[in-house]
């Protein structure tokens, strides 16, 4: 038996004690199915290795040498939970805080959304925040729908295995002709010192007809030697008209792995603006899948990683054209410095149906590091004929005569660096609509752009 074998074998017979805590709960049957499914999903599947045409440049092997506690308690000390509200709990804001995988009801604030003026907060008409555990009994026929687009015989291995053991998780529901004016924010924090905890929350996000929100995902370590998993999954349904802007950031330990999905359903003349940060992690795997099944449909993608040392990021985006006359727009930039690796696969399927698609995708490297790597996979498949489709990928280090210019000017080789590379992500940054989440995902990538002044 191979080393990757016996880890991956390792593994696997976690599972049955990371199922132990979910087998004392007695939910309704369509649940516990549904995790059973997800199991028996996974158990088929195993951790995905190099040989999977998917995973071919990401090797899981580390992930799965370790021994796993399905959660551990907030460890937080008074002043880490005054750290964590003053660096990323807006004041403005609707935060919704998961501490080690656990909701800490003293961080978040969800259950009232903060008025615009200060006065005393009220409930917000139109807009239903609520713990997933509760949505599964009130709001189990919305939840069916939305997961009715998907065929659990076709999971992906770590799709079956957040469904198997997800514990925690949040559904948000705007109704019809909602404006939510507050950004949501979904924060989770990770400080598990000692044992190796795994977290599987799952999100899962409705917009009703002609709504509009602004969801920003965070995922954050507060002590970079922690071990841990976190397989987080999130769903979002985009109903006639709806806007969703939605970003996700992770900067995540430095010695944890974070392997997450994130799944559109869009409809007729729906809006979705997404943006995705990858700058923790020893090994980072974000999934990004969009299903455009309604006319006038917009998909608008835009990713940064920055990563260091010998950080792994896989960013792999999916845009399938269900419909025509829809839009598709992808943009994801990385900054790799040392020996730090990459990986971009980003595929466009245009169904025959979809005639008059506009579907644009570009990533592009700045390598800083000797030891750098990037393997850049851009997938067009077109089954319609009247259809403007373009790709592209660069790899590529910066060009001297620009470091020279900024020398000659007197500004040191390391500094005119930093400001080339801050140039280069701030293009992607910029996209950002929302000053406090741009201000959020700068603070989150500061860091990895910091060790460029050496």
């Amino acid at each position: 038996m191979t080393a990757n074998t016996e880890k991956n074998s390792m593994f696997m017979e976690q599972l049955d004690a990371l199922m132990g805590p979910l087998k004392k709960e007695k939910p309704p049957d369509w649940i516990a199915q549904l995790r059973e499914e997800g199991l028996a999903r996974f158990r088929t599947l195993g951790i995905p290795t190099v040989k999977d045409e998917e995973w071919k440049y990401t090797n899981l092997s580390a992930l799965a040498g370790h021994r796993y506690a399905l959660s551990a308690k907030s460890a937080l000390s008074p002043a880490q939970r005054k750290d964590v509200l003053a660096r990323y709990c807006g004041k403005a804001d609707v935060n919704i805080v998961f501490v080690n995988g656990a909701l800490d009801k003293e961080l978040s604030n969800f259950g009232k959304i903060p008025p615009p003026r200060g006065e005393e907060s009220l409930p917000a008409a139109g807009i239903e925040i609520s713990m997933l555990r509760g949505a599964l009994l009130k709001d189990a026929a919305a939840l069916k729908e939305i997961w009715a687009h998907y065929d659990p015989q076709k999971d992906p291995a770590f799709v079956a295995l957040n469904k198997a053991l997800t514990q925690e998780g949040i559904y948000i529901h705007i109704k019809d002709k909602i404006i939510a004016n507050q950004l949501i924010h979904i924060l989770h924090v990770t400080q598990a010192d000692g044992e190796a905890i795994a977290m599987f929350p799952h999100t899962v996000i409705r917009l009703g007809k002609s709504s509009e929100a602004s969801v920003l995902e965070t995922h954050v370590g507060l002590n970079d030697e922690n071990i841990y998993l976190a397989d987080p999954l999130t769903d979002v349904l985009l109903e006639e008209n709806a806007t969703l802007h939605y970003s996700k950031a992770q900067k995540e330990s430095l010695k944890a792995y974070h392997v997450g999905t994130t799944r559109v359903w869009q409809t007729r003349d729906s809006t979705f603006n997404g943006f995705s940060l990858a700058a923790g992690a020893s090994i980072t795997r974000n999934n990004l899948d969009i299903v455009i099944n309604g006319e006038g449909a917009a998909a608008f993608l835009n990713g940064l990683y920055s990563v260091y040392k010998d950080q792994h990021v896989d960013n792999h985006t999916s845009v399938d054209h269900r419909a025509p006359n829809a839009t598709s727009n992808q943009l994801y930039k990385g900054v790799l410095n040392d020996a730090a690796r990459a990986v971009f696969n980003g595929k466009i399927f245009v169904r025959s149906i979809a005639q008059q698609t506009n579907s644009y995708q570009l990533n592009k490297n700045l390598l800083l590091g000797k030891e750098c790597r990037v393997d850049t996979k851009p997938q067009l498949e077109i089954f319609a004929d009247d259809v403007k489709c373009t790709h592209g990928a660069t790899i590529g280090q910066f060009n001297e005569d620009e470091i020279f210019y900024l020398q000659a000017r007197g500004v040191p080789r390391k500094i005119a660096t930093r400001l080339l590379t801050q140039g280069f992500v701030d293009d992607v940054l910029n996209r950002l609509t929302r000053d406090s989440v741009r201000e959020q995902v700068a603070q989150l990538v500061a860091p990895s752009l910091a060790v460029l002044e050496g």
